[in-house]
C-alpha cells in the first residue's frame, strides 16, 4: 500500500530517500530549512572504497560503489543535471612501508578491480619520494548541484516546504500523523548533526564532527586527478580544486578558522612545493558522525511509524545509496534492519 511520507531534512540522505519513495509510488513531502552548516552543504561529496591508515576496503566498498554509480546517473537522467564525477585518486605514500604494503595488497584478488599496483613513472610537479598507487573507483559527486536541482524539481513537483520543523506541531496518532494540518502515515528524521537537537531520537549517538574545505585556485597547476596525502586535492571544474578535509570532534564553533586554514595549505606543500593556490572560498560544517561509523536506520522504539536515517558521516556518497532499501523495506515491510545498522545497536 502506498503511502504519505513526511521527510524531515533534504541533505544527501533526505534527497536521495525522497527520490527512491517516489519511485515506488509513495507520497512525499519534504521539510527542509536550508542549514548552511551541514556536511551535505558543504562537503567535496568525495567517494573513495579504499582506506589508507591501514591499507583495506571500506565496509561493502565493492557493493557501495556500483549501487551508488547506478544510483546518481539515474538520479542525474531526471533531474536533467550532471554532479556524478568518477575521477582517480592518486594516493601519495607517506613511507616505504605504506608503498610496500600497496603493492602487497594490489595483487590481492580482493583488491584487483579498485587497487592499481604503483607505477613508476613521477606525476607532474607532485612530490613522492615513496611513490604513489591509484584507486581506480574513486570520484566526487558534487553535492551542491545534486541538492539545489533536486530542492528544484521537489518544489516544481509541489514536494518541498523550505521551513524549520517544529516537533511541538508534530501531532502523534494511533496508526498516522499531524503535521500542520496535513496527514502522513510514516515520519522519516534526517536532519544529520542536528539530530541531537530534535526529539525522538535524541539518545542515538550521532555527534557533529566538524570539518574545513578551501577552494582553491592555481596560475599553472591543471591536473584531472585526486591527489591523497593525507589530506586530499580534488578537481572540480573551471580549474578550481577542493583542498581538505579536516576532522574535528568538539568544536562547537561553526565558523572556519585561520589556523586550519594555514595547516591544509602547510600539508599541501609536502606534495607541491612549488605551487602556490589562491584561496577562493574557505567554509566549515558538521558531519552527522556515528561511534561504528556505520548509518543508524530502524524505527523508533515506542512510536509506531516514526523513523531515523541519519550517521553517513563523512562516507554519505556511498553509503547512502547502499542503505536506501533498507529502510525501505522497513517502512513497506516491516522487515528487519541489519543489526550493524540498527539505529538502538549500541543500548546496553
Amino acid at each position: 500500500m502506498k503511502k504519505d511520507i513526511l521527510i524531515i531534512g533534504q541533505g544527501i540522505a533526505g534527497t536521495s530517500l525522497a527520490f527512491s519513495l517516489l519511485e515506488r509510488g509513495h507520497k512525499v513531502q519534504i521539510i527542509d530549512d536550508g542549514h548552511k552548516t551541514s556536511s551535505s552543504k558543504v562537503a567535496a561529496g568525495m567517494w573513495n572504497p579504499a582506506s589508507f591508515k591501514k591499507l583495506s576496503l571500506g565496509w561493502k566498498a565493492a557493493e557501495q560503489v556500483a549501487i551508488a554509480e547506478a544510483f546518481y546517473t539515474k538520479t542525474e537522467q531526471t533531474l536533467g543535471a550532471e554532479f556524478y564525477h568518477p575521477i582517480r585518486l592518486y594516493r601519495i605514500f607517506p613511507d616505504q612501508h605504506s608503498a610496500n604494503e600497496w603493492d602487497e595488497k594490489s595483487a590481492q584478488k580482493e583488491f584487483a578491480s579498485i587497487l592499481s599496483p604503483e607505477i613508476g613513472a613521477p606525476l607532474k610537479d607532485v612530490k613522492a619520494p615513496f611513490g604513489y598507487g591509484i584507486v581506480e573507483q574513486a570520484g566526487w559527486c558534487d553535492l551542491p548541484t545534486y541538492l539545489d536541482a533536486a530542492a528544484h524539481y521537489f518544489q516544481e513537483n509541489k514536494i518541498l516546504i523550505k521551513d524549520k520543523f517544529e516537533p511541538t506541531q508534530l501531532e502523534m496518532r494511533e496508526d498516522y500523523f499531524f503535521y500542520n494540518e496535513k496527514k502522513y502515515d510514516r515520519v522519516i528524521l534526517s536532519v544529520g548533526y542536528m539530530n541531537q537537537a530534535i526529539p525522538y531520537f535524541e539518545d542515538i549517538p550521532i555527534y557533529p564532527n566538524k570539518g574545513q574545505v578551501l577552494t582553491v585556485k592555481f596560475e599553472d597547476y591543471r591536473e584531472e586527478k585526486i591527489l591523497n596525502y593525507g589530506n586530499f586535492l580534488l578537481p572540480v571544474g573551471d580549474e578550481k580544486y577542493r583542498l581538505g578535509a579536516t576532522y574535528e570532534f568538539n568544536d562547537p564553533n561553526p565558523e572556519p578558522t585561520v589556523e586550519t586554514r594555514d595547516k591544509l595549505l602547510e600539508k599541501l606543500t609536502t606534495v607541491l612545493p612549488s605551487h602556490t593556490p589562491q584561496i577562493l572560498e574557505h567554509k566549515a560544517g558538521y558531519r552527522p558522525t556515528v561511534p561504528d561509523r556505520k548509518p543508524t536506520i530502524g524505527e523508533h522504539h515506542s512510536i509506531p511509524h516514526l523513523y531515523l536515517f541519519n550517521g553517513f558521516g563523512s562516507k554519505g556518497v556511498m553509503y547512502v545509496p547502499y542503505c536506501l532499501p533498507y529502510l525501505i523495506d522497513l517502512l513497506e515491510n516491516n522487515t528487519p534492519v541489519p543489526a550493524e545498522l540498527n539505529l538502538y545497536r549500541f543500548r546496553k
